[in-house]
């Protein structure tokens, strides 16, 4: 009789497993809606992204106008190309100043050695 009890407990009526597939089905076919209104929703926002950074690329253009190079070349304040960075450097070393460096970067060596 008790194994009879527990049998029962574990059998499933058809109207359970039938509302259970019901449920399955409408699940299934709800996440499939979902899914496709997310896709639907991220290629919205990337098209909104798309458009904000064009327009922030045309404001950019308008506060800060490039010019091409035709403009360039034709502009005679500037500068000819073989002009540009050069600087005259003076290498000329006091031999005096030099030896006293080093002497006391030789100091500084054994200094740091030492402790």
């Amino acid at each position: 009789m008790v194994d009879n009890e527990i049998e029962n407990s574990y059998r499933v009526s058809r109207n359970e497993i039938s509302s259970l597939i019901k449920e399955q089905r409408q699940l299934k076919s709800t996440e499939i809606k979902l899914k496709s209104m997310i896709e639907k929703i991220n290629n919205q926002l990337n098209q909104l992204l798309v458009e904000e950074l064009q327009l922030k690329s045309r404001e950019l253009d308008q506060k800060y106008p490039v010019n091409s190079a035709k403009n360039m070349a034709s502009n005679s304040e500037s500068p000819a190309t073989s002009d540009i960075n050069k600087q005259a450097l003076n290498l000329n070393v006091h031999h005096i100043t030099l030896l006293k460096s080093l002497e006391e970067s030789e100091e500084d060596d054994e200094l740091s050695v030492i402790t």
